[in-house]
């Protein structure tokens, strides 16, 4: 882009990750100097900074082919390239999906997967690690020339015959439907891509600072390959949806948006009302290009204007969009000013306005996505070092305040503070047994959340749906077997969303009954949030809705239907079922640490309290070096307090974000929540 607007928000959001990974780092070696966690928290810091070592900005550019979005990539990214990267012309030039992205450990390539992949049971994300099955270019990234000529290959096709196109689940339609999948010729040939799937590796400024460009195919592929709606498209940051002035939003257009971008059918937006608008669309743009076809000269200004805001107003209408999310521009205008220098082209072709858009959308929606991890990775770990820093500071004190007690050799008082604290640390050692058995039943209950969850429980589910489905002998049982489908899967998160609040209330039960006969510092238990994912079952029932609007039913569809939805919903259920398992495990294993901790902390104070208590009745000790040892561990320990707490301040100053940015977000409305609690804690 020349306008340094991209380039800044991106320079911009890697200062500001570089800041948070060294602020939890240092918070990392300041809480394991100190011994104030566990191995198990250590793999919790390390996962939270792996995860932001690897992150990426990643931006989906979909449309159906003749709508110039391989130009539209070039305007926007490539024009100071002064040639055009991607092969870019009349009709169909985009075969295959493509990843456009930076890895420096690899040469400056494209790889390319064969499509006879498509024939194994093997998922994309599986493919890509086996790196013989790619066929490897290299290239010279200075050489524009020489690195055109190595992408043009991604537009290699050739011919097949129609039971072949079939079998590599590609559409075939008459010539008159051509948009909807690929056609026969006349020696009853189709002619198919070469490639599945394209990655490119590039040196490009956007891309080094971890930029990821997708570029798909239109809807026909996209359809043939459900990882890219289950995985890419869905996990996009932000998508830009594009299409051609002149024709509007085609049928087809009309189907790619409502199938695999989230759109709805007339029917659910009355029901979904303008909240679910929002949110539904929150990341996504539209771009009507082509307008340079308006400049006929023929037409005034003032009529191409009128024309422009006309198509806008029914495209917004046809997509349920808010108009400001749909930029007219002129792509081929736009790369043309920039490849010329031509500053008037270049703002005619108003391109500017939609690269202004992606950088306003895109890091802002990956920066709210970084904190609400961060978050959740690490909120209970840093509500449990300062409980034990607090802890620690209150046994302090306790301490001092009884050896303040004792002006002499008072054997009475030494006895009698002997006394406390021994009946206090065997109180404590009592309720410790008793937590151990309730422990058993806190596994006992643990287990039965985590066998709700699980991928057996879950595969049994698909198996019998799968059979149903191809037994089905209308369209009517076929739309209620996919129904019973996504009503068992949100009656097994049902299951466990009761489940694991009956843990939380155990827990609860326990915690405050340590907390009122020890003292024990207030200790909040974390809630499992377990309706984020249900929220994603919705969505998935509500994206691929389209496979029980079947009409008719024949042998081949029936089998179509059946395939589709075990390769894309089953799929996807299999993912979201995972991430709720592995959330859960997690809950799980981490609940009760944060009290355990507390706990064994309190006790090994008390054992120090009363062997101190017991060196000066001995007179093996005094109450002066002993008060003195106290008081000088009690300004180490405040030290340590207040380090943490700069931490933490440095670390909740990081993780802010305007609450309006929040508040717009409500894909995930307890995320956001999550986001508002956390700014709004005191510091300890």
């Amino acid at each position: 882009m020349t306008d340094p607007t991209l380039n800044t928000e991106l320079e911009q959001y890697s200062e500001w990750r570089t800041q948070l990974s060294a602020t939890i780092q240092g918070l990392s070696l300041f809480l394991k100097d100190n011994n104030v966690t566990d191995l198990r928290t250590h793999h919790q810091f390390e996962s939270v900074l792996g995860a932001l070592a690897d992150d990426n900005l990643s931006i989906a550019f979909v449309a159906e082919f003749s709508r110039g979005k391989s130009e539209m990539i070039n305007t926007l990214f490539f024009g100071d390239y002064k040639h055009r990267i991607l092969p870019s012309g009349t009709g169909r030039t985009t075969m295959c999906p493509t990843e456009l992205m930076y890895d420096p450990n690899k040469p400056s390539s494209i790889r390319l997967l064969p499509i006879e992949s498509r024939t194994e049971d093997k998922p994309l994300y599986e493919l890509k690690s086996e790196t013989d099955r790619w066929t490897e270019i290299v290239f010279d990234a200075d050489d524009a020339e020489h690195l055109a000529q190595a992408l043009s290959g991604m537009t290699d096709s050739k011919l097949v015959s129609e039971d072949y196109a079939e079998k590599l689940k590609f559409n075939i339609m008459d010539s008159e439907d051509a948009e909807l999948g690929l056609t026969i010729n006349e020696f009853d040939e189709v002619e198919i891509p070469c490639w599945r799937h394209a990655i490119i590796n590039l040196p490009h400024p956007l891309l080094k600072q971890g930029l990821v460009i997708l570029d798909t195919p239109g809807l026909n592929a996209i359809g043939a390959e459900p990882e890219l709606t289950i995985n890419q498209l869905a996990s996009a940051h932000t998508v830009v949806f594009i299409l051609s002035i002149d024709t509007g939003v085609t049928a087809t257009d009309l189907s790619l948006w409502e199938q695999h971008l989230g759109g709805q059918s007339p029917e659910r937006r009355a029901a979904d009302g303008k909240a679910g608008k929002r949110a539904r669309h929150q990341r996504k743009l539209v771009a009507l290009n082509k307008i340079d076809g308006l400049w006929d000269g023929i037409r005034s200004e003032q009529q191409i204007e009128e024309e422009i805001e006309q198509q806008v107003a029914r495209t917004a209408k046809l997509l349920d969009l808010d108009p400001e999310n749909i930029f007219p521009v002129s792509a081929q205008k736009g790369l043309l000013g920039k490849l010329t220098d031509d500053q008037e082209l270049l703002q005619r072709s108003r391109i500017t306005d939609l690269e202004n858009a992606i950088a306003e959308r895109l890091v802002p929606e990956k920066r709210l996505i970084v904190v609400d991890k961060v978050q959740s990775s690490l909120e209970g770990i840093i509500d449990t070092a300062g409980s034990i820093l607090n802890n620690r500071l209150k046994d302090a004190d306790a301490h001092i305040a009884e050896l303040k007690q004792i002006s002499s050799k008072n054997s009475d008082v030494i006895s009698h503070i002997m006394l406390k604290v021994q009946v206090e640390k065997s109180s404590l050692e009592n309720d410790m047994q008793r937590y151990q058995a309730l422990r058993s039943v806190y596994n006992k209950e643990t287990g039965k959340l985590v066998r709700m969850l699980s991928s057996e429980r879950l595969e049994k589910v698909i198996v019998v749906t799968k059979h149903n489905m191809s037994r089905c002998a209308s369209s009517i049982t076929l739309q209620k077997t996919i129904s019973k489908y996504f009503a068992k899967l949100n009656q097994y998160l049902d299951q466990a969303i009761e489940q694991a609040n009956q843990i939380a209330v155990l827990s609860e039960n326990i915690t405050r009954d340590f907390e009122k006969d020890h003292g024990i510092a207030n200790f909040q238990v974390r809630r499992l949030r377990l309706e984020k994912y249900k929220q994603e079952v919705m969505k998935l029932e509500q994206k691929y809705s389209h496979l029980k609007e079947t009409k008719t039913l024949f042998f081949r569809e029936q089998m179509t239907i059946t395939n589709r939805f075990y390769e894309s919903v089953c799929s996807a259920s299999r993912k979201i079922f995972r991430r709720a398992l592995r959330e859960a495990s997690d809950w799980n294993n981490n609940l009760m640490v944060p009290l355990e901790t507390y706990v064994r902390e309190h006790h090994t104070q008390l054992r120090r309290r009363l062997e101190s208590v017991k060196r000066i009745h001995k007179a093996s000790d005094t109450v002066e070096t002993r008060l003195k040892e106290l008081e000088l561990m009690q300004a180490q320990l405040y030290e340590q307090h207040q380090q943490f707490t700069r931490f933490h301040n440095r670390l909740t100053s990081l993780l802010d974000v305007p609450e309006e940015i929040v508040k717009s977000d409500k894909d995930d409305e307890h995320g956001s929540a999550e986001i508002l609690r956390w700014q709004h804690k005191t510091s300890f």
